[in-house]
């Protein structure tokens, strides 16, 4: 058992228990994260055709026309136009902020989009599923709606088991993404969970308790799906939550830890994270892990088989050390992301999480939407910059981490309770 509870544990040795020095930062170009962030970056670059900064795009004074004619072309019947404009359009809204722009023109980008999605091309699917993402994020409002639109585009493909795995991988994301961002119904919320269960699931241990062979590909759509499960499972209210840990933290999720391929096995650990972290939050009596889950996380953090090569053994270990040690010791994340004048606090899993989930799709332009983007500032809990001394700044670091924290669970737990009235009002107009 634990050698802390939640109101005994120590405080935290950050330089220590997290890997990150506190003082490494980069300026305004990239965000600096933890050193496992990249295991669980749902997009990987060359896949998904993530181009490359196009200075010529994001310097023009005319965005809005290059978004015009962005859209336009995705009309055009020939694939590589399509893609092109895809691409371009992938840059300027994962390196601007433009939400007006895109506000003003969203019932035709939606309109092309979904066309797009509904194509099923491999390149074409993937670059609109990422694109798809971009435009959620940019808006960033609650949507019921355009979210069952976008649905009803996704789903055929994400379930047929006919298509290509990497454009369902996609699909399986994006739909994850978005459902976070838009849609208030928790009865929708729920049924898409089941439904990303159904692809994980297949990795869950046979009766047997052994892991089942499934090929990479394969893997790799289930690391999606188990990514985005958990994205919905952290905006559920309590009282759901604390069934869905009841039912999952214990065994079922546990059980993809032994999973053959490296990437489902820290996406399930992270996962039990979040999960333990949300059950300590809402006091449930499951708060608590088994032995035998404590068991397998040390057994994970100091692995050394040899069939496993060196970099992935590395990146497991690491992954799990800092797990295992989240229960033994009642340690968090913790580390900051320094943009510009201001930093962001990195305190719990969920918010390592949620920008883990963000920074794969924003990449560079993290920064930006940090700085700009209401609805990513709101995630994060930042208030409006402020311009503050730096010696003092320093001074007051711990009251400054610990009302952050404070405030990031307070937040967590105000969203959940405005979806649960939610579903009260509708059941009653029922």
């Amino acid at each position: 058992m634990p050698k802390y509870t939640k109101k005994t544990r120590p405080p935290r040795n950050k330089t220590a228990k997290s890997g990150i020095d506190d003082s490494a930062s980069i300026d305004d170009g990239v965000s600096t994260c933890s050193n496992i962030s990249d295991l669980t970056s749902i997009y990987d670059d060359s896949e998904a055709g993530f181009p490359l900064t196009n200075d010529s795009i994001l310097t023009s004074d005319s965005l809005d026309e290059k978004l015009d004619t962005s859209i336009e072309n995705l009309r055009n019947k020939d694939l590589r136009t399509r893609e092109n404009s895809l691409r371009t359009l992938q840059t300027l809204l994962s390196q601007k902020y433009v939400a007006e722009l895109v506000s003003n023109r969203i019932e035709n980008l939606i309109d092309q989009l979904i066309t797009c999605l509904r194509k099923g091309n491999e390149s074409e699917g993937k670059l609109a599923a990422i694109v798809t993402s971009l435009v959620f994020i940019q808006l960033g409002e609650a949507d019921d709606e355009f979210f069952q639109k976008f649905r009803d585009a996704l789903m055929p493909t994400l379930r047929d088991e006919t298509k290509c795995l990497s454009v369902r991988k996609s699909y399986t994301q994006t739909i994850g993404i978005i459902c976070f961002i838009s849609c208030e119904d928790i009865s929708s919320t729920f049924e898409l969970m089941k439904i990303l269960e159904t692809i994980f699931s297949h990795s869950y241990l046979s009766e047997d308790r052994t892991s089942p062979i499934i090929n990479h590909d394969l893997q790799e759509l289930h690391t999606a799906a188990l990514s985005s499960w958990c994205l919905l499972a952290s905006s559920l209210p309590n009282n759901l939550a604390h069934d869905l840990i009841r039912i999952y933290a214990p065994e079922k999720i546990p059980g993809l830890l032994e999973s053959n391929d490296g990437d489902l096995r820290n996406q399930a650990g992270e996962t039990i994270a979040v999960l333990y972290e949300i059950a300590r939050d809402i006091n449930s009596i499951f708060a608590e892990p088994p032995e035998s889950l404590l068991i397998t996380l040390e057994k994970k953090a100091n692995e050394s088989a040899k069939y496993r090569g060196k970099k992935e053994k590395r990146l497991q270990r690491a992954t799990f050390r800092e797990i295992y040690n989240s229960f033994e010791e009642g340690t968090s994340p913790d580390f900051d992301i320094k943009f510009g004048r201001e930093t962001l606090e990195i305190t719990s899993w969920t918010s390592r999480f949620y920008y883990n989930i963000f920074s794969s799709l924003l990449a560079t332009g993290m920064n930006v939407h940090l700085k700009e983007n209401g609805f990513l500032r709101s995630i994060f809990n930042l208030d409006e910059p402020e311009i503050e001394d730096i010696h003092q700044s320093k001074v007051n670091r711990h009251e400054r981490h610990t009302a952050n924290k404070a405030a990031f669970k307070i937040r967590t737990q105000a969203l959940k309770k405005i979806r649960a009235n939610k579903v009260i009002r509708i059941q009653d107009e029922d």
